[in-house]
């Protein structure tokens, strides 16, 4: 599922990456909506009990074969087609070049790692450390890349890591994250629904997003827009 892109205001992309060049300590959080171009759906494209099945280690239990087409459909396939966005290897240029400290992500997809950030808070674990649910040995996202994963030593199937958690919350990803936030002096929101908020009242926050959301509140820029058009142009701004 690709979805519409819109061309960027040219003055608040020169905002941004004036923001940038002279901000010491910026950090990205992500949300559903930077991965969308690469076909993942956000939760508004999920129906309800697509994204129950799907986050249930019961229901890969009961029918694996259901679990992991439905999985391929809306998460595998589309990383390891699609891979990261134009908007995830623009951050891994930011951070290669010095101008980004970190990445906090709502996101399971892994796509920041895969385009090349290596500072990624994933606060809600991520699809490159996968369990055997027979002996618990741990595999990393090439696992997924089968029709139905299962544990090459003992034969177990293999719960994506997110299902195996439940859906929960990393505890150690989530504390780098405030600590992170405690640091920031500028912070770019892109595709978050705002389900990571933690931001000091001092920072400078930017929102990038096709619609309103719970981050407008908070921002001191909001510019409305495709997350792939926003980030390529920063980049390509700042000769990166």
């Amino acid at each position: 599922m690709l979805f519409k892109r819109t061309q960027p205001n040219t003055a608040e992309i020169h905002e941004l990456t004036d923001l940038i060049q002279h901000a010491h300590h910026i950090y990205a959080i992500t949300g559903a909506g930077i991965s969308t171009n690469a076909g993942i759906p956000d939760l508004q494209h999920l129906a309800g009990r697509t994204s129950m099945s799907l986050s249930s280690e019961s229901s890969l239990e009961a029918d694996p074969q259901a679990f992991y087409q439905g999985f391929h459909n809306i998460f595998i396939d589309p990383i390891f087609n699609n891979g990261p966005t134009i908007a995830h290897q623009a951050l891994a240029k930011l951070e290669a070049a010095d101008k980004l400290s970190g990445v906090v992500t709502t996101n399971v997809d892994y796509l920041h790692e895969l385009a090349g950030n290596k500072k990624v808070a994933d606060i809600w674990y991520s699809l490159n450390v996968n369990y055997c649910i027979k002996c618990g040995r741990t595999y990393d996202i090439r696992v997924l890349n089968q029709a139905q994963p299962v544990c090459p030593v003992c034969g177990g199937l293999i719960s994506p890591g997110p299902v195996y958690h439940h859906i929960g919350i990393d505890r150690f990803a989530y504390e780098q994250a405030n600590r992170w936030m405690q640091d920031a002096d500028l912070v770019i929101t892109i595709g978050s629904n705002g389900y990571y908020s933690n931001v000091k009242p001092s920072a400078t926050v930017v929102n990038i997003n096709n619609a309103r959301n719970d981050f407008d509140q908070l921002a001191d820029l909001r510019i409305r827009g495709d997350a792939d058009q926003v980030m390529g142009a920063v980049v390509k701004q700042l000769d990166l």
